[in-house]
């Protein structure tokens, strides 16, 4: 493996403890430095979309349950599961299930604030945690990702693939108390249901909460709240 032979090689630099000079002792935490970053992208960064993966979410999850218990703020959480994903494997091959995967993670990062945190969850499913969010706001997000996904054609253009998802959506309360294990486990059911109920469905956490007229006209907070492309350094500078 490339990066452990490097690692090797720095560990045995470091174990002669000599530079020659300043430029060759720089040269030296240079490498360090972009060997961190590939690190970091290996552990945290799915290889296939571009965004989070699973471990990175579960970890940034935990991070937000801390930070709404200890300043009795909210955040929301949006479950993604893409709707019949293994026909497109089935028919075009995996190849084009892999693009079409990368292609929802751009519509997803394109979708979202610079502070959310979009991950694939796994397989065709996705998540996007987004800090400070209510209700309505998370909903109204998952609402216009839901209209991208219908808009956009996959594939070739003589043979475009349509996707649709379904979708949880739910807010976390810090007076309620619960872990951010059980957090994920009542978006999760809510997700199940929107796909046992027909899917390309957003199933709400709130009791009555449907896809009314209102949610089409865009606020100037929530325009505030959906502008900006995500990237990776936007999170850690």
């Amino acid at each position: 493996m490339e990066i452990e032979r490097r690692l090797r090689e720095m560990k045995a630099l470091l174990a002669e403890k000599r530079a020659s000079s300043m430029e060759e002792l720089w040269l030296h935490f240079r490498e360090l430095y972009h060997l961190c970053e590939e690190l970091y992208a290996q552990a945290s960064i799915d290889f296939l979309t571009g965004l989070y993966n699973r471990r990175f979410f579960e970890k940034e999850l935990d991070l937000c349950v801390e930070r709404a218990q200890r300043e009795r703020c909210v955040f929301s959480l949006i479950l993604i599961d893409l709707d019949y994903f293994k026909t497109i494997n089935d028919r075009y091959g995996h190849l084009v299930g892999d693009e079409v995967l990368k292609g929802v993670g751009n519509i997803i990062r394109e979708s979202i604030r610079k502070i959310d945190i979009p991950a694939r969850y796994g397989g065709e499913e996705f998540a996007i945690i987004l800090p400070g969010t209510t209700f309505e706001g998370a909903f109204s997000a998952a609402f216009r990702l839901q209209k991208s996904l219908q808009k956009h054609n996959f594939g070739d253009e003589k043979d475009p693939i349509k996707i649709t998802a379904s979708m949880g959506v739910g807010t976390y309360r810090p007076l309620n108390g619960i872990s951010a294990q059980e957090f994920l486990s009542e978006i999760d059911a809510l997700l199940y249901q929107a796909k046992m109920m027909g899917r390309n469905l957003i199933m709400p956490q709130k009791d009555g909460f449907s896809q009314s007229k209102e949610l089409e006209e865009v606020s100037l907070e929530e325009r505030q709240a959906l502008k900006g492309v995500w990237t990776h350094d936007d999170k850690h500078n």
